[in-house]
């Protein structure tokens, strides 16, 4: 595989490029900083494709880029813009449109069950929050991006061993978290 013919590049944008940008969303919690660490991993991938190892996974070498570039943003003291869905917006013109949140699409189901959803996955991603970075890493590697312990090894450079230990101890603590939250585990999951 020639990581630097145009053709190739685009195939593996096209496969990893969602996956990629929905970790590194999780994991940063912010859309557009999401968005630029995607864009940055691809970019230092393809700037560095002579780092990659013959026989190693394109996939564990992206998600090994991405995990570094997102905990290097979460370290950086740097101010994070954090913009609000019922922020109004001016247009170049200078009317006031709506907010954002007012351009969204619509969740499917009533109102309530879309409102209920949302607070579950509220309650959810608050919950992964807190769980110590190796064990949040592992859990979002595991559970959104449907890794294989191997994979997840691979890109943490922890032993499959640990990758298990420490899933184990995220699912035990995200349990007893949503227990105390007054949900169901078994339900949710």
């Amino acid at each position: 595989m020639d990581l630097r013919d145009p053709e190739t590049i685009r195939e593996i944008y096209e496969r990893h490029s969602r996956g990629i940008f929905n970790y590194a969303c999780r994991l940063v919690g912010d859309y557009q900083w999401a968005e630029e660490i995607l864009q940055e991993t691809f970019l230092r991938a393809f700037s560095r494709a002579e780092t990659f190892r013959k026989g190693a996974r394109v996939s564990t070498w992206l998600y090994r880029i991405a995990m570094n570039l997102c905990y290097d943003h979460l370290r950086s003291p740097k101010n994070r813009p954090k913009v609000s869905l019922s922020q109004r917006w001016s247009s170049s013109d200078g009317e006031e449109s709506t907010g954002l949140g007012d351009r969204l699409e619509s969740p499917e189901g009533t109102p309530r069950e879309a409102a209920e959803e949302s607070e579950v996955a509220t309650l959810i991603r608050q919950a992964i929050d807190t769980l110590p970075e190796k064990e949040k890493n592992v859990v979002l590697l595991r559970h959104y991006q449907g890794l294989k312990f191997r994979e997840i090894a691979e890109v943490t450079g922890l032993t499959p061993r640990t990758v298990q230990n420490c899933l184990r101890r995220g699912r035990d603590k995200l349990s007893q978290r949503l227990t105390r939250l007054g949900l169901n585990p078994e339900k949710v999951a």
